[in-house]
């Protein structure tokens, strides 16, 4: 198993089943407050740990669903690469849920399971129709193509499955970053007695070890790691998507509040003015003003602050900008963090996006040199930018038009990224095509693997034919410019063409029943020369099912082996023959009919036609009346 670390969450409304489900994957109570047990809803965040069915273990935090601990889900959403929106199949989505669901698309939780629970409770046609509703209140959200598990978490019905699908979607996520930096936001403080100060949380980016020196950001408070565990075990270290308990070493519990981060010292930026783009969410009943005072949510922390809008008046529903939020108190950001805001009063979910850095002044507002700032901030690097733009081939007119820059520009950022090796040139007819070269090699190595794949289980085919690979890849080119990549690629031997087909340029070894099936027809038509037995019943006695026939016949004839003329299949060495004897005896005569061609060739009427009539469109003859001659 290798070192990833990954942080499954929940998410929905209270008394929905989240904390029941969670024991029912890890055998673990995450509700741990006298409290939460006596009102059977968690206010705080809980954690628990599970194996999946591959032997990998994975964290997993129990988020309060009441919309009083809303701060606490968001907390505890942080960092999560796989949420389970869990819906009770009694109720189906309420108020709650939707909210949780708002915040999970702006903090940009890419992957998520809808957990359809208490399944015990209702009967299978309710089921149906509640999956069928759940499934019409996600369009439009990041849940709208998520799988949907049926499960009863008291019960135990469906765990398995469940346990399976989280498994499968994990696959798929990148991990985080364990080589950088460190990274915790604290979500919780306490004291064990004989030990200090612990801290808890999952970790961003970097490896904790023992011994190491940290610091808790904002306040510049540095301290040691004095001990160190991962799901209630002992450990030297830990990496990027764990939750870790760290003990420190010189650090009271008065000096660390929930919100704070544990980070390498000296190297992210801490501040009270942050460039963000921001999103006012569609469902959101008021615009977003100038000076707006709201509660702005960044990991674990919570803090006051004014929104101060750069490039519009008032930011209505739906809308996004740019705009610096000015807060009452410093916080630990870096580029590319995503935040929540929230109404000051009443509390509700608004709106949120990402930071774009953190500033040292306010900006001026519509001001063009400063919105342009902002996009290379929010876009990257104008090269990265660009390289971005390019992940397919593209012409400068395109480019120009997209990008909303000046030809001159352009065509100088084209000559840095050319110059550092980041872009490929391609010619379509008189137009260049400019590529990312990082963009360029991903591309050609998911086309080889389409096609190596294809071509595994697919050995008579001899490659794949390009319009069905065109259709496999989803490529949206016109036929012409896809024509004209996949040649430039084949030209540079990334792979071949051949004839209508692509090929990988390893070779495909037959599997042992194929290779012999082949055999049997080689040797059968080394026997049969010019006349040619019925295609389908002969290969049906040597095993070959109808169905397959066709392509074991292509197979031959894509070799070279044999030719195919109207109704029959020949081996081509006994076609070049029978062209040869033809032109001898035309050399000879000057002219042949059909009893002359059936005798110099040992064949029937049957097969003599459709073979002076190949030599006829091939323009070896010419026939004239009832006759022919050489062409």
């Amino acid at each position: 198993m290798d070192d990833r670390h990954y942080l499954i969450g929940t998410a929905g409304h209270v008394d929905h089943g989240k904390t029941e489900l969670i024991r029912a994957l890890s055998g673990i109570e995450t509700d741990r407050l006298i409290e939460e047990k006596q009102r059977g809803i968690s206010i705080e965040l809980g954690f628990a740990h599970m194996i999946l069915p591959n032997g990998r273990e994975v964290g997993i935090v129990d988020v309060p669903g009441h919309e009083r601990f809303i701060r606490q889900m968001m907390a505890g959403a942080s960092g999560m690469d796989v949420v389970l929106l869990v819906i009770a199949a009694d109720e189906g989505i309420m108020p709650q849920t939707q909210e949780h669901l708002e915040i999970l698309t702006l903090l940009g939780i890419p992957r998520g399971i809808v957990v359809l629970n208490k399944t015990d409770l209702v009967d299978e046609e309710w089921l149906e129709l509640m999956e069928e509703d759940v499934r019409e209140k996600l369009k439009k959200t990041v849940f709208q193509n998520a799988p949907i598990c049926r499960v009863s978490a008291l019960k135990g019905d469906g765990i398995e499955g469940l346990r399976k699908e989280i498994e499968f979607l994990l696959k798929e996520v990148e991990s985080k970053n364990s080589t950088g930096p460190i990274r915790m936001p604290i979500d919780r403080v306490f004291s064990i007695q004989g030990f200090g100060t612990v801290v808890t949380g999952t970790l961003q980016s970097g490896t904790v070890s023992l011994g190491q020196e940290l610091a808790i950001e904002p306040g510049q408070i540095f301290t040691k790691v004095r001990s160190l565990q991962v799901h209630n075990q002992k450990v030297k270290s830990a990496g990027a998507g764990q939750r870790a308990a760290i003990n420190l070493a010189g650090v009271e519990v008065a000096e660390v509040e929930r919100g704070t981060v544990l980070a390498s010292p000296g190297v992210f930026r801490v501040g009270k003015i942050l460039d963000l783009s921001l999103l006012n969410l569609v469902t959101s009943e008021k615009p977003i003003t100038q000076r707006q005072r709201v509660r702005f949510h960044l990991g674990t922390t919570e803090i006051l602050g004014r929104v101060h809008l750069l490039d519009q008046e008032e930011l209505a529903p739906g809308q996004e900008g740019f705009a610096q939020i000015l807060l009452e108190e410093p916080v630990l950001a870096a580029s590319g963090d995503r935040f929540v805001l929230r109404f000051y009063s009443p509390v509700q979910t608004i709106g949120g996006g990402k930071i774009l850095g953190v500033s040292d002044l306010k900006q001026k507002r519509f001001k063009q040199s400063v919105i342009e700032q902002m996009k290379i901030k929010d876009f990257g690097d104008p090269l990265d930018l660009l390289e971005k733009e390019i992940s397919e081939p593209s012409n400068a007119a395109d480019l120009v038009k997209r990008l909303q820059i000046s030809r001159d520009e352009l065509e100088g950022r084209l000559n840095s990224l050319e110059e550092q090796q980041r872009l490929e040139i391609m010619m379509d007819d008189d137009v260049k095509l400019y590529w990312s070269r990082e963009a360029a090699e991903k591309w050609r190595a998911k086309l080889v693997e389409v096609v190596n794949d294809y071509e595994k289980q697919n050995p008579l085919r001899l490659g794949l034919s390009r319009e069905e690979l065109k259709t496999r890849l989803g490529i949206q080119w016109t036929n012409h410019r896809w024509q004209t990549v996949l040649e430039q690629g084949a030209i540079k031997s990334y792979y071949r063409l051949c004839g209508s087909k692509v090929q990988t340029n390893q070779k495909t070894d037959m599997p042992l029943k194929l290779s012999k099936r082949l055999d049997d027809l080689r040797k059968k038509w080394e026997t049969v020369k010019l006349m040619p037995p019925d295609l389908v019943s002969t290969a049906e006695t040597f095993g070959i099912p109808k169905n397959e026939v066709p392509d074991y016949a292509q197979y031959l004839c894509d070799t070279g082996e044999w030719t195919h003329i109207e109704y029959f299949y020949y081996r081509q060495r006994d076609i070049e023959e029978a062209e040869e004897n033809l032109t001898n005896f035309l050399k000879s005569h000057g002219e042949i009919g059909v009893a002359e061609a059936r005798e110099i060739w040992g064949t029937s009427r049957k097969y003599a036609v459709p073979l002076l009539e190949y030599f006829d469109y091939r323009k070896v003859t010419k026939r004239i009346g009832d006759k022919r001659k050489l062409y």
